[in-house]
């Protein structure tokens, strides 16, 4: 289908569809063909950021921290797989922070900064800054910097402001110094930014170790190795369990997965991570909302620690034949 037939369908539209489709043969032939432009809407993106900006691929990928390869396959329609890759196109884009939030919302399908997370905060703050150069090399210079300060000084009090108050202070700051002590400062509300999301996970972690009489039916770490959990997920739920996870998109989906949830589940979580629910214009997106809408009618979602969902939809997707989603079948 063109760009004129695609457009006919908004978000919502394109999501009924993917719920009320019944059949993988009809999810390819018919979703996926309105779903082509999403990549195709991309390729034009980053042809438009590369010809504005007039950087050459090998420049740009130094600016990203990527390999030349990489933009190579962003040009040809492939889509950046992390809230943080969109980040660093923006850096090389030399947005500015408005267009950065607004380029991370509408390609990346992701919040916008958050003043509550640490990372946002620094990238704000350089995104504001009228004598640091807005790279994405400044950014995690200037982040390392931050965290520093948060493990140093912990005897100052920590204060609670609203999200409107640390938005103005932060806007106020000028140097690496302020910086430092405004981490230091807020460090209880950037610890807390995540906080119910790490408790909703663990509280479905218990789900899938309880069984219906109440009763613990294993430890975590022999579920996560009977059902092949891959070790970044395994990090991820230790990092939960410390208070210290600093959530990516795709990782939220896979933890969901693995902990048997359905779609409105693993929208919870999302939102929780400031994120958009799973996007039905995202073909791999697309493609989780099918699987797992199709497992539940099917009544295959179970909270027993099992790895079935996931198999199930690694399944279908092995089926679809998707490109771009090993980033997501790896952790299944």
């Amino acid at each position: 289908m063109g760009d004129t037939a695609v457009s006919v369908y908004d978000t919502g539209s394109i999501y009924d569809m993917v719920i009320h489709c019944d059949d993988i043969e009809r999810f390819k032939s018919d979703i996926l063909a309105v779903l082509r432009t999403q990549r195709e809407m991309w390729k034009s993106q980053i042809g438009r950021i590369l010809g504005d900006t007039g950087l050459s691929i090998r420049k740009f990928a130094e600016l990203c921290q990527v390999s030349e390869t990489a933009v190579r396959k962003w040009r040809a329609g492939a889509l950046p797989q992390s809230r943080d890759m969109y980040i660093r196109i923006g850096f090389a884009a030399g947005y500015n922070l408005e267009e950065m939030n607004s380029f991370l919302q509408r390609y990346g399908r992701c919040a916008k900064l958050y003043v509550r997370s640490l990372e946002d905060s620094v990238c704000i703050f350089v995104l504001r800054s009228e004598t640091m150069p807005h790279t994405y090399q400044t950014y995690t210079g200037l982040l390392e910097y931050a965290k520093m300060g948060m493990s140093g000084n912990k005897s100052r009090q920590e204060q609670e402001c609203s999200t409107e108050q640390l938005s103005e202070r932060l806007a106020e700051l000028s140097t690496e110094e302020e910086l430092s002590d405004f981490v230091r400062s807020n460090v209880l509300p950037c610890r807390r930014a995540y906080g119910k999301l790490c408790n909703y996970i663990l509280a479905y972690l218990q789900f899938n170790l309880t069984d219906a009489q109440g009763d613990c039916t294993g430890s975590f770490h022999a579920m996560a190795s009977e059902s092949r959990w891959s070790s970044s997920l395994r990090h991820c739920i230790c990092e939960i369990r410390a208070g210290q996870w600093l959530p990516l998109r795709h990782k939220v989906i896979s933890l969901g997965l693995h902990l048997n949830m359905d779609v409105e589940g693993i929208n919870t979580m999302l939102r929780l991570a400031q994120m958009e629910s799973l996007c039905a214009r995202n073909p791999v997106e697309a493609a989780v909302i099918f699987a797992v809408e199709d497992a539940k009618l099917n009544d295959l979602i179970f909270c027993n620690g099992s790895g079935d969902l996931c198999q199930y939809v690694k399944n279908i997707f092995r089926q679809i034949e998707l490109s771009d989603s090993e980033y997501l079948i790896d952790d299944l």
